[in-house]
Order: structure tokens, then sequence, then C-alpha cells
């Protein structure tokens, strides 16, 4: 019979992804023992409060796993949530299904650095292929890039009153990153459009417009405001780091704030968010909610992370990055719920497998579409 003790080493083998398949397969089978009763579990408080804080200090380290959950209830603890059944955690078994192999057959890399730049004379340049070093020159700003592929900004020596706006756009499939000539550092996310001036010299506020998600590192400058335009709000800031998720194709924008102040605005209403709040702005106005900021620039850092998040929402972000279509075989399965990391530099085989291992779904992978069935 397995004691407190086994159990508790198990479940916190599982929740810094050191765990055996047995090892999973003998917790699942405990957990099943309990469920559709009412019985007891011996110790569970201490063992949810010792796994709740070994879980949160595995999500702080940016683990590259899964930690999929049986979706019944919720519970929060320390701005985790997890998911839990019959009042203890469950933990979906990882008995590999023979199937897995054909995602391999049809796998997919993940994204990569591309971007098309588009300069005020209508110039495009594909950033992919580009040379390093100088790559433009406009009236007072040199533009160059990096060896890591920074597009960087640089005020040449003289003023310039040129209005002249350039945009860069990242495809599905795309990031890029770049500095502005005040200093300001931006980085892009797949599917993201930015619109900016060449040269904040001669204007009073430094105004951008943004379709997509970056995660912004603004230069202090208090008699210029930075100022983020999307289609619902605008974000308005001295300097900060903030995120923006901005995506046409979602129904809301989130403003996510790790350091410093940030006033969002939509018409007439204002709201002033401070680190580890969000607002969100859709139809009917903003509302700040209390989060875990890392989260929302775990794609920034290389990973995604899905904090309790829905698997529809869960797919756009792989859509997105990994240039694919999403197709249901069962619209119930977007509400499904899943928590967790993985890096987004893995194929796109080792992403699904994981999410298949919850035992709730299953993928078919043909060309550039991704079919999603519930698992029988």
């Amino acid at each position: 019979m397995t004691t407190n003790n086994e159990l508790l080493r198990i479940m916190e083998r599982i929740s810094n992804t050191t765990a055996t398949d047995e090892e999973i397969i003998q917790f699942n089978i405990w957990c099943d023992s309990f469920r559709g009763t009412e019985q007891q579990v011996p110790g569970l408080e201490e063992i949810q409060s010792k796994v709740l804080a070994r879980i949160h200090q595995t999500i702080n380290r940016k683990k590259a796993r899964i930690i999929p959950m049986y979706a019944r209830r919720f519970a929060a603890a320390a701005a985790v949530i997890l998911v839990v059944s019959a009042g203890l955690f469950y933990y979906r078994s990882l008995k590999f299904d023979q199937s897995l192999s054909d995602i391999a057959k049809q796998d997919i890399a993940p994204g990569s650095n591309k971007a098309i730049l588009t300069l005020g004379s209508g110039k495009r340049i594909v950033l992919t292929g580009a040379a390093n070093g100088e790559l433009a020159k406009e009236e007072g700003v040199v533009i160059t890039k990096a060896a890591d592929g920074q597009l960087i900004y640089t005020v040449s020596g003289k003023d310039s009153n040129s209005s002249d706006f350039n945009t860069i756009e990242t495809p599905r499939g795309g990031q890029h990153q770049l500095r502005l000539p005040d200093g300001t550092e931006i980085w892009l996310n797949a599917a993201t459009t930015l619109k900016y001036p060449a040269n904040f010299t001669a204007l009073k506020e430094r105004r951008v417009q943004l379709s997509g998600e970056a995660y912004f590192q603004v230069a202090k400058d208090g008699s210029h405001p930075f100022i983020v335009e999307t289609d619902r709000s605008s974000v308005e800031v001295l300097g900060t780091h903030f995120d923006v998720n901005a995506y046409k194709d979602d129904a809301v924008v989130k403003t996510t704030l790790l350091e410093g102040s940030v006033k969002v605005l939509r018409g007439a209403v204002v709201k002033v968010i401070k680190p580890n709040q969000q607002a969100v702005s859709d139809g009917g106005g903003i509302v700040v909610k209390e989060v875990v900021a890392d989260d929302a620039i775990a794609w920034k850092n290389g990973y995604f992370m899905f904090s309790s998040d829905r698997l529809d929402n869960i797919m756009s972000r792989i859509a997105r990055w990994y240039d694919v279509d999403v197709v249901y075989g069962d619209e119930s399965l977007k509400r499904e719920i899943f928590l967790g990391t993985i890096s987004r530099y893995e194929k796109i085989s080792k992403v699904l497998r994981m999410l298949e291992r919850t035992g709730t779904v299953v993928f078919e992978v043909k060309g550039n579409t991704v079919r999603i069935n519930r698992k029988e």
C-alpha cells in the first residue's frame, strides 16, 4: 500500500517534472480510488500546500513541461490556479498512444526571427535575409541590423522634422526585436504589426500603433509620454515595462504591467494599473485584475505558459507561432483547461504530445492543419 510520504514524494516529482510515467500512473490509480466517494484523504492539506509551493517554484523557474490537470473545479493559491477533482489533485495518466507517432511524421518547426520593415519612402526590407550592419538612412536616423538580429534606430546627430512612419510586420511563425531612437526596446510576437515614427526628436509625444502583441521596455522621458494605440484602447506611460496583447481576432485587449505604472484608456474610461495587474479592454470598458505578470511575457522569454487556460486560447498561440490552422472535431474541447509550461522552440509534435498525454485530446496533423478530437 502506498504511504502518504510516498504519495507526497511522487506529487513533488510530478510538479518538478522528474516523475516517471510509472509513478504518475501509480498516483492516478490512487486518485481514482477516491473518485465518486466522500472518503477523506489523510494528510491532504499538507500534501496540497507542499505541492502548490513546489508547482509555483517550478513555474517561476520556467520548466519546459506541461502539467496537465483534471478539469472539475478550481482552487487558487499563491497566484497559481490548479484544477482539482473529488477534493484532491488529479493528474491524467501519461500513457503513450501509438497514434502519437503520426504527429512526428507531419512535424512542423517552431517560429523564428522573421519580419518585414517598410520605410517612410515605401521601400520594403525583408529582415530575415538582410545582412548585418547598416540597412538604411532616413533624415536624421540610421537603421542597422545587429548581430543578434535586433533592428536598431540611431539619431545621426542632426535633428529631423520628418514625420515619416516606419512599419515592422512579423508573419505567423515570426518574431522580432527593435530599439527605437529614444532607447525604447520592443519585442514583437508572431502576426504583429507596429507602426512608429522613425525619429521622435521633433515630436511632443512618442506614439506608436500596434496590432498583435508586443512587450515594451520604454525609455524614461518625463516630458514626452509614450503612447501605444490599438483598435480598442490606448496605453500611456512615461517609462516602464509592459505587455500589450491586441490581436484583432481576440475578443479583448490585455495590457499587463511588470514595472512602474501605466494608464489605460478607452474613450472616457481611464484605469491606472500597478505591477502584476492586467487591464482587460472589451466593448464594455476596462476591467483590472491581479495576475502573475511574468506569465504574460512567457512568449518573449521563449516558452509557452498556460495558467489554467482554455484549449482554444492555447491553440490560438500555437497556431500563430507554428503557422498552422486549427480545426476542432468537438467544439466542447475548446473549454478544456490546461496548466503548465513548455519551450516555444520545440517542434510542434512535442507540444502536441504533451497535450495529448492529458488523456483528453488527440491531434491529427495534415500539411498545415491541426485537427483536434476528443480522446475516446
